[in-house]
């Protein structure tokens, strides 16, 4: 592909931010401390949604026969926060994705608007940004919570939102990136006109062809191999820098 979008969403959790092991971890303790076990199958039947929904999607498939109730909803919901705040405060694991701070570096100063969307709840994205220094410096343009739409993933508002931050009126010059199958379908419903696969290893071949993405990278900066962009002159110094420095 030769041509660059105006505007690229990306996912904070599995695009920017590695990995989305520590959500299912946390839905586990959740799940856990209301006497149910679940294992990272079934904790994924939550990931990319909406907390409270995520939390009834399980509930739903553990019980399919019962609604499940508000309180017990509200409750594994709020114990997961809870846990989700200690591990981005506290987990090892939970870093920077490679390279995407030099990703969005370059796609901004090529006029590309970088934006984030997640359904983490804001007490737990506040604390991960501090600890990668984005409350002050964010890589990115714009980022949306979606408890801040009406809308969220699977709807349009958290792209609609992101575009309207960043100027951008065209929905077909904005791209999507993410790792899971929810966020690239809604992408693609929307009108997007690119959807980008960050292959994980979760979904099966079978899940990725039902999606259809524009493209496919292993990791999230693989997207320069997707568009043609220059590299700013700082970043190629720095560059050769670092060839000397292996070699």
């Amino acid at each position: 592909m030769t041509q660059c979008p105006k505007l690229v969403v990306m996912d904070l959790l599995g695009t920017l931010v590695e990995h989305d092991r520590a959500v299912k971890g946390a839905l586990a303790a959740a799940f856990q401390a209301h006497g149910e076990t679940i294992d990272e199958d079934v904790a994924s039947i939550a990931i990319g949604f909406p907390g409270l929904v995520g939390v009834e999607r399980i509930l739903r498939w553990l019980h399919p026969s019962e609604h499940p109730h508000p309180g017990s909803v509200n409750s594994i919901h709020d114990l997961a926060v809870k846990e989700l705040v200690r591990l981005v405060k506290h987990g090892a694991g939970i870093q920077p994705a490679d390279g995407v701070r030099r990703l969005c570096r370059i796609l901004g100063a090529a006029g590309i608007h970088v934006a984030v969307t997640t359904t983490l709840h804001a007490d737990v994205v506040r604390p991960l940004l501090r600890r990668f220094g984005w409350d002050v410096t964010p890589p990115f343009s714009a980022l949306v919570l979606a408890e801040e739409v009406e809308h969220p993933t699977p709807g349009p508002d958290m792209i609609l939102e992101c575009m309207r931050r960043c100027g951008v009126e065209e929905v077909d010059q904005t791209a999507k990136v993410a790792c899971r199958a929810i966020g690239l379908a809604a992408a693609k419903n929307f009108g997007c006109g690119w959807t980008v696969l960050v292959d994980d290893g979760t979904l099966t071949t079978d899940q990725i062809a039902a999606i259809g993405p524009s493209a496919i990278v292993d990791r999230t900066e693989g997207l320069l191999d997707i568009w043609t962009l220059p590299t700013p002159p700082d970043l190629a110094i720095d560059d050769e820098i670092a060839k000397v420095i292996r070699h």
